[in-house]
């Protein structure tokens, strides 16, 4: 045993306080009783009333409550099981769930017009079988073939763009699992209607339609977006809009000729969706009807047996039983008691006066003029509500209280949702105020784009309330309302302000002085670093030069001594000038310096002087003959009186006198043999080591300013 709905079955728990209630009304009426009659006189005056009657005839009301309650619980016991034979035709609806169905071309974007849409066409089904394939990179089926079409309106409302986690159209897989799903059923009665803006990012959706066309599945195409198209958006808190792989923003349009040829292939026909319940209609009437509605097997279907009956004829006797009860000793004619009366319809009626507080509380909250707290409740009536015929008319109510409080957004939606109750008036009342709703946030509206968008939108339900009311004077008179808006705002646009643009302008010139700034300080940070490696680069040479030169040193003693013999000669060649003191002190200045500007030679170029180059013993510090002359002269040779410059020692491989002239390739020859004995870099090694550096320092900048874009494929 069972029971259709067991909430009902809260409500016994009211019996054990009527009881209580009477109990104590008992009590009281007794001691009030002998306070007003006197206990001698109580017998002759109230003799004939029966306590216990009474009670009996109290329990039989409360019983009949109880069967009453039992009755609405709906209890069931026992299956009854009988042969169903259906006549119909097997439907698949193929929605499109990817990114692209996010564009605002049609409002409120094509998914939520496409889930309308689908609502409207199985208004029109009696009796068909209905299934529901979601699609974008890959498909699903969401709902099989059923004839419960709340539950396939419930997996309808269900979709979005998460449903399927791979990005992209691809049509092909929906025709291919619509056909697979219809297997083996009756032939000429099978239908795939597909909901989609035409763009397919991949497979061959033709090629499968013929596929479909020999196994007998007609294919019907709706197509929803325009021809000119637009930005698809990007959901979450950065916003945006899809980008390929280029970095270039996507725009989705309406693919109308592929569409067409996938439906005349199996020779279905295309429509496009611009008003949902009249292209509906037209699908339905041009050619789902003309179908042939084939007979399925008759199949074995159990049902509850429904056993209500007995339960309400208990309390029915019950209640019959308590109201030809006397509770008097003697025969009298019976006096009824109007508040008793009152008292028993009160108690019967108490759990229906209670379903309908709920039901009517937002509307009075909304009736005096407490819009926030009629929406709340009208959510929570939603949310509580298990008749899913009463959820338009909620969500009509639930858009009313919205658009009272300014959330036009939020109207919008439930107005949209009211549209799938099967009540004209309803219909047309909804379509009015998605018009009202539109044109109100239409004047709210910064660009001339959007607000000139939600004015044609607004004339658009206008214009379907009317087809559905042409008694309508109010939605005639707001059409042409905003038909001259629209004219209006066509002829003259409106002019953004100009103080937005002054504090834009003001912010990217100060967002492009802090982007200076930022590439100065780089700069400044990246010479520091570029100096410091130099002087590293240097003193590592400069450690690499000692080496060797002190080896060839060691290693030949007989060319040091010719050198010294020829040095006297030039000595005695000519005359020994004395160098100036400022001379002398000059040389450890521009040493310094030289060695601060990056690793030039410590030495004059040979163009700018033809004396021959000083030897390292010559640098300023000491008056006295370098040490390679004394070497030369033996252990007694006494230093010269007057200070004089040695001439430069001879370089390796060198075999012209000091005094003949030399070419420019031998003279830098030696400057960089004379800055090798010294230990130093000279200025073409120093050059090639700067631009080395240059070269890698713009090799590593270049990789850091790779730009990153990123790509979005999946729409």
């Amino acid at each position: 045993m069972n029971f259709g709905a067991p909430i009902w079955l809260w409500a016994l728990a009211i019996l054990p306080l009527l009881v209580l209630l009477y109990a104590r009304s008992e009590r009281r009426s007794a001691i009030k009783l002998r306070e007003f009659v006197s206990p001698r006189l109580l017998p002759q005056l109230a003799g004939n009333v029966d306590r216990v009657r009474r009670a009996i005839r109290f329990a039989f009301v409360l019983l009949a409550l109880a069967l009453a309650i039992i009755a609405l619980a709906k209890p069931r016991w026992g299956y009854t099981y009988e042969d169903v034979k259906r006549r119909g035709l097997d439907l698949l609806f193929a929605v499109d769930t990817s990114r692209s169905m996010l564009s605002n071309d049609v409002a409120p974007n094509r998914l939520e017009r496409v889930k309308l849409a689908a609502q409207d066409l199985i208004t029109e089904l009696h009796g068909d079988r209905v299934g529901l394939i979601a699609f974008a990179g890959r498909d699903f089926l969401q709902a099989p073939l059923t004839i419960d079409y709340d539950a396939a309106v419930e997996s309808i409302n269900d979709l979005d763009t998460k449903t399927i986690p791979e990005g992209g159209t691809n049509i092909s897989e929906a025709i291919v699992l619509a056909t697979q799903t219809f297997g083996k059923s009756a032939m000429g009665n099978r239908a795939l209607i597909i909901f989609t803006d035409g763009e397919e990012l991949s497979g061959d959706a033709v090629n499968e339609a013929r596929k479909a066309a020999d196994a007998g599945v007609r294919i019907f195409t709706v197509g929803v977006g325009t021809a000119q198209g637009s930005l698809i958006p990007v959901e979450g808190k950065e916003g945006g809009f899809v980008k390929d792989a280029k970095g270039q923003v996507v725009k989705s349009k309406l693919d109308e000729n592929r569409l067409r040829e996938i439906a005349q292939t199996t020779g279905g026909i295309y429509l496009h969706l611009e008003n949902g319940p009249q292209t509906m209609r037209k699908l339905y009437t041009e050619g789902l009807s003309k179908l042939k509605a084939a007979e399925i097997d008759a199949r074995l279907s159990s049902r509850p047996i429904e056993r209500y009956e007995w339960p309400l004829a208990g309390a029915i006797v019950a209640l019959v039983a308590s109201l030809f009860m006397n509770d008097r000793k003697r025969a009298q004619t019976p006096r009824r008691s109007p508040a008793k009366r009152e008292a028993l319809v009160a108690a019967s009626l108490l759990f229906v006066a209670a379903a309908e507080v709920n039901a009517v509380s937002g509307i009075d909250l909304y009736n005096k003029g407490q819009y926030e707290d009629a929406y709340a409740q009208f959510q929570k009536d939603l949310q509580h509500n298990i008749n899913p015929a009463d959820m338009p008319k909620m969500q009509f109510d639930a858009g009313a209280a919205a658009y009272k409080l300014r959330d036009y957004d939020k109207a919008l939606e439930a107005f949209s949702q009211s549209l799938v109750d099967r009540s004209r008036r309803v219909q047309e009342k909804s379509r009015y105020n998605l018009g009202r709703t539109l044109e109100e946030r239409a004047d709210l509206r910064k660009t001339n784009e959007e607000t000139l968008k939600d004015l044609e939108n607004a004339a658009q339900h206008y214009e379907q309330a009317l087809k559905l009311d042409p008694q309508d004077k109010a939605a005639a008179e707001r059409l042409e309302i905003v038909r001259n808006k629209i004219d209006k705002l066509k002829q003259h646009p409106k002019q953004p302000p100009p103080q937005p643009q002054k504090n834009q302008q003001n912010k990217k010139d100060q967002d492009k002085e802090q982007q200076q700034q930022q590439q100065q300080q780089q700069s400044q940070d990246e010479q520091q670093q570029n100096q410091d490696q130099q002087k590293q680069d240097q003193q590592q040479a400069k450690n690499n030069q000692r080496q060797p030169n002190q080896q060839n040193q060691e290693q030949n003693p007989e060319n040091q001594k010719d050198q010294q013999n020829s040095e006297k000669r030039d000595k005695q060649q000519q005359p020994s000038p004395s160098p100036s003191p400022g001379g002398e002190q000059k040389q450890p200045d521009q040493k310094k310096n030289d060695q601060r500007n990056g690793g030039q030679s410590p030495t004059p170029s040979p163009a700018e002087s033809s004396n021959p180059l000083p030897s390292p013993g010559e640098s300023g510090e000491n008056p006295s003959p370098s040490p390679g002359e004394n070497s030369g002269q033996g252990q007694n040779a006494s230093p010269s009186a007057t200070p004089s410059p040695s001439p430069a020692k001879p370089r390796s491989g060198e075999i012209k006198s000091a005094g003949e002239p030399s070419d420019e390739q031998q003279k830098e020859q030696a400057a960089e043999a004379e800055a090798m004995e010294r230990g130093e870099m000279s200025p073409q090694q120093a050059a090639r080591l700067l631009q080395a550096m240059k070269d890698e320092e713009a090799r590593v900048q270049l990789d850091e300013r790779k730009p990153v874009h990123r790509v979005y494929n999946d729409w």
